[in-house]
């Protein structure tokens, strides 16, 4: 965070961020993120809210014909409605926050994904910048052997139609490249015209390691989705307790100070004891409450299942990403050798064979990375689901990990 504010007033026109500043901006500085923080305040003024109603003395003037009167009324003593609301409304809270920190984890989830597609974009824009450069190349020479008599309109038609295949879709990359930036800008909290350098993202991927299904299920119940539906279903509950306010009493202390208008004063303090004992709504009340909670509880399950089986997959989908990535380094080291080749044989003639090579060189760079941040991707996904912050993929100590075997 230090680095954050010093790169801001040094350089001032211009900001360069890793991925990790690039997360800590926009949790500081979205304005959704704000939005969530706001409910979560209103839900912790509504708690207050409960509490205070069920405890604070409730004053009113009367008058009639003959007498003016304050009546001071304070609940003294309830096993009701009140008191279980007051307990529902923390769940509430609970249920505000366990939100807001889903939000703040997808919010890092998302800036991480248009981090990546950002660093992707820059290596595929140069890349077809490369072949575009040789097919117009090959198109110029190809109209200069025309003129000789040496080519025919078709090779040279062909290698127009090359050139402008490339262009357009350096064009198309340039612009998804710029849609994409302007949505991390605005997503980072900062003005959208400002300059922004991405510094390469720096993620090590360990290929004897793969995730651990038992240790993965051991976090089952703290992701967010879960936690949710427990506190809905908790909320509910609470509701239901509060509906059984029949032959439950209340002792109120209730004191009334009178002046009638011939300048006579009195008061009178009492305890009042009040025990509801009839009420035919009450039973329709709880059947709606324990329909929905039912339906919660339902919902709860399916969550549970597409949870867990979302976990199962990981190891496996971190395996198959594992393998991508030794075939992308593979192809990157066939790429260096082939690029140090032709750099070896370069001829006028052969021209054509190192661009190629060049092109390959950067092609192969954007499978590595891909690869990489693919990893990098997956496992922010992975602490996501198990209720854990997303930034935690960038640190270098590997949880819930155990020795791969090869087969």
């Amino acid at each position: 965070m230090i680095f954050l504010f010093l790169a801001l007033i040094t350089f001032g026109f211009s900001l360069e961020v890793s991925l990790k500043e690039a997360i800590e901006l926009a949790l500081k500085n979205n304005s959704e993120l704000k939005k969530f923080e706001s409910i979560l305040k209103a839900r912790d003024y509504e708690e207050k809210l409960k509490l205070f109603e069920r405890f604070s003395p409730k004053v009113e003037i009367e008058a009639d014909k003959d007498q003016l009167q304050l009546v001071a009324q304070l609940l003294l003593l309830e096993f009701g409605r009140k008191a279980h609301a007051i307990r529902a409304e923390k769940y509430r809270k609970l249920l505000a926050e366990e939100y807001l920190r889903e939000f703040k984890n997808l919010l890092q989830l998302e800036v991480a994904k248009l981090y990546v597609k950002l660093q992707l974009l820059e290596h595929k824009t140069q890349e077809l910048r490369e072949r575009m450069a040789v097919a117009f190349v090959r198109f110029d020479r190809e109209r200069q052997k025309l003129e000789l008599g040496l080519s025919d309109p078709v090779r040279v038609a062909e290698w127009e139609k090359t050139y402008r295949s490339f262009r357009s879709q350096l064009f198309e990359a340039q612009k998804e490249y710029n849609e994409t930036l302007y949505r991390l800008k605005r997503y980072m909290g900062i003005d959208l015209t400002k300059p922004l350098t991405l510094k390469p993202i720096s993620f090590k991927v360990d290929e004897n390691l793969t995730l651990d299904e038992k240790k993965l299920l051991e976090r089952l119940s703290e992701n967010f989705k879960l936690k949710q539906k427990s506190l809905e279903v908790a909320y509910y509950e609470e509701l239901e307790r509060g509906e059984a306010t029949l032959f439950k009493p209340e002792v109120y202390l209730t004191g009334r100070f009178k002046y009638n208008y011939e300048g006579e004063r009195s008061e009178d303090l009492n305890a009042i004891l009040s025990v509801p004992i009839f009420d035919p709504t009450v039973q329709y009340r709880v059947k709606s409450i324990k329909e929905v909670k039912t339906s919660l509880l339902f919902e709860k399950e399916y969550i549970a299942q597409q949870v867990k089986e979302r976990i199962l997959t990981f190891p496996y989908l971190w395996d198959e990403l594992i393998e991508r990535y030794k075939f992308a380094r593979t192809n990157m080291n066939w790429a260096k050798i082939n690029l140090d080749l032709q750099r070896s044989k370069y001829e006028l003639e052969l021209a054509f064979d190192l661009g190629y090579a060049m092109a390959d060189y950067t092609q192969a760079e954007y499978e590595l990375i891909k690869a990489e941040t693919d990893l990098l991707l997956l496992l922010m996904e992975v602490y996501h689901t198990l209720g854990l912050e997303p930034i935690r993929a960038l640190k270098p100590e590997r949880e819930f990990f155990k020795e791969r075997v090869e087969f």
